[in-house]
């Protein structure tokens, strides 16, 4: 049974959706390629969707006049929006909640898995803009926060 409900808000259900969807094809490579050529599968397909996001943002950032390496215009142009991750009232580079790994929790330890794999796209991501990814705690896996440690390049 899913975590998505219908009263959320449609960012929150779009992002369970579409991590849920993940989660039904990345288990079935694996399925069909074994396991470890299905999470090779996996990675290599987040990986390119990674850098066509990359592309689309920079092109959006070019068109709006934006330095397309700065760190800054990563969040002028970041594509997915932040409603319905929760963040420690302490420290913002601190998330609490993620709607996708609520969506991989319910199919337990291999959905957290898969879900782990995605989660790999963030230094992708932040990389492409100019900074380093450090993420020692990740709700993925099996930690209680997602911890951002960010470091410009």
């Amino acid at each position: 049974m899913s975590n998505l409900r219908s009263n959320e808000e449609p960012a929150v259900r779009f992002a369970k959706l579409m991590s849920e969807l993940y989660y039904f094809m990345a288990q079935e490579m694996v399925e069909r390629m074994g396991k470890e050529n299905g999470m090779e599968a996996v990675s290599s397909a987040v990986n390119k969707f990674g850098k066509a996001r990359i592309k689309a943002m920079k092109e959006e950032a070019k068109e709006r006049g934006l330095d397309a390496d700065d760190a800054r215009t990563y969040a002028a142009v970041r594509d997915m929006p932040s409603t319905g991750w929760k963040c420690s009232a302490d420290n913002p580079l601190e998330t609490t909640y993620c709607p996708m790994a609520d969506i991989w929790q319910q199919y337990g330890k291999g959905g957290m898995e898969l879900g782990h794999l995605y989660c790999e796209i963030d230094h992708i991501l932040f990389e492409a803009f100019g900074m380093k990814l450090e993420r020692p705690y990740c709700i993925a896996k099996g930690d209680k926060v997602c911890k951002f440690n960010l470091k410009r390049l």
